[in-house]
């Protein structure tokens, strides 16, 4: 039993010291729970909603600005005639949707076709030249009639047309008539003064003036 002892306190004597950074060791960091959401058993680091940060806001359109007085004169006329039923928004033509005042003009202009003959060739000519002031279909081919009338080539207008990318008709000919179709000049003119056609078209004041004319002179005429 001595000798077991001895043996015993031997053992324990000779083992390695036991150093003081191991006593004092710092534990390493140990990776987070696995998170029931997420396929490989990690948490998600959330992700940032769209459009915050330093992203700009999203560009609202531009608000219309009407031709006030030649505006609030047509919706006038419309109103009166019937052509735009329920209330009258002549002192508010930003409020009317311009698709509702084209198609009552475009009315208006069927039944005073009669008023077209008296209208300035040279005013009309001007409207003519200037091309599309949209690449709606009906109203496209309502400004291609008017060119047709005045012998101009499509090719003359398209060829510098700034909407002619998102355009589906470039260079189309129409058939000619041998008068002016007040309908179309009407859903054309409606477009200007309510500033409802696109931002890159830049109306002159030359041709405003001519507008101007066109539709002052057709209501006067058609009362």
């Amino acid at each position: 039993m001595a000798l077991a002892a001895a043996r015993r306190l031997s053992s324990t004597s000779s083992a390695a010291p036991v150093k003081l950074s191991e006593i004092f060791r710092v534990p390493k960091n140990r990776s987070p729970p696995p998170h029931p959401s997420s396929p490989f058993g990690y948490r998600k680091t959330p992700s940032r909603p769209a459009g915050s940060g330093s992203e700009p806001p999203p560009r609202r359109p531009k608000p219309r600005e009407p031709w006030e007085g030649e505006a609030g004169a047509l919706l006038r006329r419309l109103h009166e005639g019937r052509y735009l039923p329920g209330p009258d928004f002549s002192s508010a033509p930003h409020a009317i949707s311009p698709d509702a005042v084209k198609a009552a003009a475009e009315r208006f202009g069927n039944d005073n076709q009669a008023v077209a003959k008296w209208l300035s060739g040279s005013d009309l000519k001007k409207l003519a030249l200037f091309g599309c002031p949209t690449v709606e279909r009906r109203t496209v081919f309502a400004s291609k009639r008017l060119r047709a009338f005045f012998n101009i080539q499509e090719d003359k207008i398209c060829s510098s047309c700034k909407l002619r990318s998102s355009c589906k008709f470039v260079n189309q000919e129409v058939p000619r008539h041998n008068k002016v179709i007040l309908s179309d000049t009407m859903r054309i003119i409606s477009l200007f003064v309510l500033d409802a056609f696109p931002k890159e078209l830049q109306v002159t004041a030359e041709l405003k003036a001519s507008i101007c004319k066109l539709l002052k002179d057709t209501i006067s005429l058609s009362s």
